[in-house]
């Protein structure tokens, strides 16, 4: 069985609640006690390419670039392959610019504005997990949703039975 994270946070941003300091040594600490196989890193309606490849050369398995952006009063992770990766980083700065303050977000079009072709990402919303996505915007996606992240075991257990819901997933964020 593969073990990944899909949601680390490696620098501070408006949209956190709380205050964290990055270390590069604990990230390769939490990988190997965890025997983790693939992480993303997704900050907050960031992307910081430099950090970004670092971590890269610094940890032994397959890191995603990605990004948490604030959605509609929601959270949407966005995770891109490592091809065009200064492209990837022109958008998430298109996102940072909108962004300016923990209060804002940004609307599905502009979403589709800035990354036109949504089939080139993997994107999970807070599903049941605040702040969630709310079902109208998941519809807007179709077939491009069709995992949802959860915050407890519990939550993942209960979306697990029904078969209406997004199938969950669990991160760390």
């Amino acid at each position: 069985m593969k073990k990944i994270d899909l949601h680390i946070h490696t620098v501070q941003s408006v949209s956190d609640n709380r205050y964290f300091d990055f270390n590069i040594e604990s990230l390769k600490e939490y990988v190997d006690l965890l025997e983790i196989d693939c992480i993303a890193i997704t900050n907050h309606n960031l992307f910081d390419k430099i950090q970004f490849e670092h971590i890269c050369q610094e940890l032994n398995i397959k890191v995603f670039p990605g990004i948490e952006i604030d959605l509609e009063s929601g959270h949407l992770l966005l995770i891109s392959e490592n091809e065009l990766l200064d492209d990837f980083n022109l958008k998430c700065q298109k996102v940072k610019d909108l962004i300016p303050t923990k209060d804002d977000s940004i609307s599905y079009e502009q979403l589709i504005e800035i990354f036109p072709n949504l089939n080139n990402y993997l994107l999970i919303p807070h599903y049941d997990k605040k702040p969630n996505i709310k079902p109208n915007t998941i519809t807007k996606f179709g077939d491009n949703i069709f995992v949802g992240e959860v915050t407890s075991l519990r939550k993942f257990k209960a979306c697990i039975k029904e078969a209406d819901k997004l199938t969950p997933v669990i991160f760390s964020d």
